[in-house]
């Protein structure tokens, strides 16, 4: 059986935008699901949500962020924030040995109904290979 280290952590969430917030919001019972507007007009059952208080295009360069969804965006920044507090170089992260585990809590609703819209109003062809 081969180990695994952990060596850097990196955490985007509705407690919190670094492991020190999420560590914080753990300790003082902080939840971060809100009510969520709007969602009762469009009858949703479940009206809150649980939303990062970040926004992705104040940390990645725009010709990057123009590829990605708000998830998408989030999981870059905490991916950077790993790699960050890791201590790791270059040559390590590039290393064969070396793996990255990233997790999301759900879609970007946003981005797969602008694809469906886009699907149904133009056709399959206008939606992009990073939708």
């Amino acid at each position: 059986m081969r180990r695994v280290v952990i060596t850097g952590i990196g955490i985007v969430s509705s407690i919190g935008n670094n492991k020190e917030e999420v560590l914080s919001s753990l300790y003082n019972c902080k939840s971060g699901i809100i009510l969520a507007d709007g969602y009762k007009e469009l009858g949703f059952r479940s009206q809150v949500h649980g939303l990062p208080k970040l926004n992705p295009a104040d940390f990645i360069d725009r010709r990057k962020q123009r590829f990605l969804a708000d998830g998408s965006g989030w999981a870059y920044i905490a991916t950077e924030q790993a790699i960050a507090d890791s201590g790791l170089l270059t040559e390590d992260i590039s290393n064969i040995n070396t793996g990255l585990i990233v997790g999301t809590g759900g879609p970007s609703t946003k981005a797969i109904v602008q694809a469906a819209d886009a699907t149904r109003g133009k056709g399959a062809k206008h939606v992009g290979p990073f939708a």
